[in-house]
């Protein structure tokens, strides 16, 4: 069962700043979720609770990258065993889960050197989709047919939220 954070209102946190960060220390996971009316939600931690979370991936993804450096058998293991943490990996080719395994490793081993997770994220989303791509027939015969040489017009930018 997964602990959900403190919870509170942006506007408390302004204007009951002592009390509100009280309940982040009280919270099973020692944070807060602040919810804004016209905005993404935020969270506050501690600032080493924020380091202990990117030292955790860190030592993960040590971890893994040792063991796909020790043994070739070990990618072939990690490659099968992708679905239980990512089901939607079924959806790739055989080739794309392994592609997907080697990037996700590279990129955390890169991100957490950084102390930033998110483009791990990034990289989960970016594989995720293109999954996404291939469980839909129609989408994937409509992206991967031959169009020849013909041009066909300028892409609009897309729309972005709150602009």
């Amino acid at each position: 069962m997964t602990t959900m954070p403190a919870e509170a209102n942006f506007s408390e946190l302004i204007q009951r700043p002592k009390d509100t960060v009280a309940r982040m220390q009280v919270s099973a996971r020692k944070g807060l979720r602040l919810h804004r009316r016209d905005a993404e939600d935020l969270y506050l931690t501690t600032a080493a609770r924020a380091a202990q979370a990117v030292e955790v991936v860190d030592s993960t993804t040590r971890m893994f990258v040792a063991l796909l450096k020790e043994s070739p058998a070990a990618v072939d293991l990690l490659t099968r065993v992708f679905p239980e943490a990512f089901p939607w990996v079924r959806f790739l080719p055989d080739g794309a889960v392994r592609e997907f395994l080697v990037e996700f490793v590279e990129t955390a081993r890169a991100s957490t050197d950084l102390g930033t997770i998110e483009p791990i994220s990034q990289v989960i989303a970016e594989w995720k989709h293109t999954a996404e791509i291939y469980a839909d027939p129609e989408l994937y015969a409509a992206l991967t047919a031959d169009h020849g040489d013909v041009d066909l017009g300028d892409v609009p930018a897309p729309e972005v939220a709150g602009e």
